[in-house]
C-alpha cells in the first residue's frame, strides 16, 4: 500500500531535488548550445548566399572569371539547394528546440555541413582540375573551420563527429588533388588538430557555463553577496566576518517527533520537505534567507549579509505569513520566535566542512522566544525590540516575561 504525505500531496522521490538541479544545469548548457547553433546558422546562411552570388557569376561569365569556356549548371543548382536548406535551418532554430531535438540536430547539421564541403571540393575539382594549389589551401582552411565549429555545439559527440567528417573530406580532397603523402599527412594533422581544439573548447565552455549556472543555483541557498564572494574572492569570505544588525526568525513544528513515529521514514521526509519548502519560499519572498534547517525547525535571517531596509518589518510579515500558510498544509501547530539585534555573519567550521551562518545573542533570544510559544500558547512571539523597529504592526502585548538563561525580562508581542 502506497503511503501518502499528511498534507495530501504525493510523496517526492528521494533524489528529486538532485535530479532537478542536474536537469537545470543541463538545460542551461543546452540553451547555450542552441544559441551557438543559431549563430552558426546565420554565418552559414550568409556565407552560402555570398557563395551563390559567386557561383552565378562564374556560371554566367566563365571565360572572364576563370578562363573557362563552360561551367556546369550543377554548381548553381547545388548552391541554390544549400541556401534553401540553410535558410530552413535558421527558421527551425529560431523557433526553439527541446534538448532532445537539439541533440538530434547536432548530428544532422554536421552531416549537412560536410556534405556541402564534399560538394564544394567535388565541383572545384571538376571545374578547376587538380593543379590549383591555392584551391587546395582553401580546402584545408574550410575543413579546419568545419572541424573547429563542432566545439560550439558543447557536445563531445557532435564535436567528434564534425571533426571526423571534416577529416574524411580532407582525405577525399587529397585523393582528388593527388596530394603527396607527406603534405597530406601534414595538412591532415592540421585539420585534426583544429578539431581537437574545438573539442577542448567545448569542454572549457561547458565548464564555464556550468560554473555560471552553479552560481545561480547557489543563490537559491545562500545570500547573493556570499555566492559572489565564494566565486570571486573565497579567501575574503573566510577571513572577514561581518557585524550586522538583523532580525532572526526561529521556527519549530510542535510534536513532530511523536507525529513521525506513525509514518514511514520516506513519508515523514516528504512531509518535512513540503513544510520547509513553504517556509523557505516565504522567507525568500520577503527578502530574507534560510541560514539552516534543524530537522523540523528553521533559522532565517533578515538583513545580513545583504542589507535590508526595515528588516524587522519584513521578518514580521514573513512570520505572520508562515503561521497562516502552515495552518493550510500541516496538522501540527508551529511556534515562531522573532527578535532583532546585532550578530556576526561569517564562515564557521574547518577546512573540511564550512558553513556560512550568523552567531550572537540575538539568535539565542529568538530561539528562546520560539520555545516559549508552547508555554504561553501563542504560535508567534515577537520581542519588544523587533516590535519597535517594525513600526506600526498589528500585534498585541503579552506583558513582560522572563527567558531561560536571561536575568532581564522582555515585553513580548503576538498576533491580535
Amino acid at each position: 500500500m502506497t503511503s501518502q504525505s499528511p498534507s495530501g500531496a504525493p510523496p517526492l522521490k528521494p533524489s528529486a531535488r538532485r535530479i532537478t538541479i542536474q536537469a537545470a544545469l543541463n538545460q542551461v548548457v543546452s540553451q547555450e548550445a542552441h544559441r551557438n547553433e543559431l549563430q552558426l546558422s546565420y554565418v552559414r546562411a550568409g556565407v552560402l548566399f555570398i557563395s551563390l552570388l559567386l557561383d552565378l557569376a562564374v556560371f554566367l561569365f566563365p571565360q572572364v572569371l576563370l578562363g573557362k569556356d563552360y561551367v556546369p549548371p550543377t554548381v548553381v543548382i547545388i548552391s541554390v539547394c544549400a541556401n534553401l536548406f540553410a535558410l530552413g535551418l535558421v527558421a527551425i532554430l529560431r523557433q526553439g528546440l527541446s534538448m532532445e531535438a537539439l541533440q538530434r540536430w547536432q548530428v544532422i547539421i554536421p552531416i549537412f555541413d560536410n556534405l556541402l564541403l564534399w560538394a564544394f571540393i567535388t565541383n572545384i575539382w571538376r571545374v578547376m582540375g587538380a593543379t590549383q594549389p591555392l584551391i587546395l589551401t582553401n580546402v584545408v582552411a574550410f575543413c579546419s573551420l568545419v572541424a573547429v565549429s563542432g566545439g560550439l555545439r558543447l557536445s563531445r559527440r557532435a564535436a567528434v563527429l564534425t571533426s571526423l567528417l571534416a577529416l574524411v573530406n580532407f582525405g577525399y580532397a587529397a585523393v582528388l588533388f593527388q596530394l603527396n603523402l607527406a603534405l597530406a599527412l601534414f595538412a591532415g594533422i592540421t585539420v585534426l588538430g583544429t578539431g581537437f581544439l574545438g573539442m577542448r573548447m567545448a569542454v572549457i565552455v561547458r565548464r564555464h557555463v556550468k560554473n555560471e549556472s552553479g552560481r545561480v543555483l547557489m543563490a537559491q541557498f545562500l545570500p547573493k553577496t556570499v555566492v559572489e564572494a565564494a566565486f570571486e574572492s573565497p579567501l575574503d569570505l573566510l577571513q572577514q566576518p561581518q557585524k550586522c544588525s538583523v532580525t532572526v526568525v526561529v521556527t519549530d513544528l510542535r510534536d513532530f517527533t511523536h507525529f513521525a513515529e506513525a509514518l514511514d521514514p520516506q513519508t515523514a521526509l516528504d512531509f518535512l520537505n513540503r513544510y520547509q519548502g513553504v517556509l523557505a519560499t516565504i522567507v525568500e519572498r520577503h527578502g530574507g534567507w534560510v541560514d539552516k534547517f534543524m530537522g523540523d525547525g528553521m533559522l532565517a535571517v533578515f538583513g545580513a549579509p545583504d542589507p535590508l531596509e526595515n528588516h524587522a518589518r519584513s521578518a514580521l510579515t514573513a512570520a505572520t505569513a508562515m503561521v497562516r500558510e502552515v495552518k493550510q498544509i500541516s496538522p501540527l501547530a508551529m511556534g515562531v520566535g522573532v527578535h532583532s539585534g546585532p550578530v556576526v555573519a561569517g564562515c564557521l567550521g574547518t577546512a573540511g566542512r564550512l558553513e556560512f551562518t550568523v552567531i550572537g545573542d540575538t539568535v539565542n533570544v529568538a530561539a528562546r522566544l520560539e520555545a516559549l510559544t508552547k508555554t504561553l500558547g501563542h504560535p508567534l512571539l515577537v520581542s519588544e525590540t523587533t516590535y519597535q523597529q517594525a513600526g506600526s504592526f498589528p500585534l498585541q502585548s503579552l506583558g513582560r516575561h522572563g527567558l531561560r538563561g536571561r536575568a532581564q525580562t522582555l515585553e513580548l508581542f503576538t498576533l491580535k
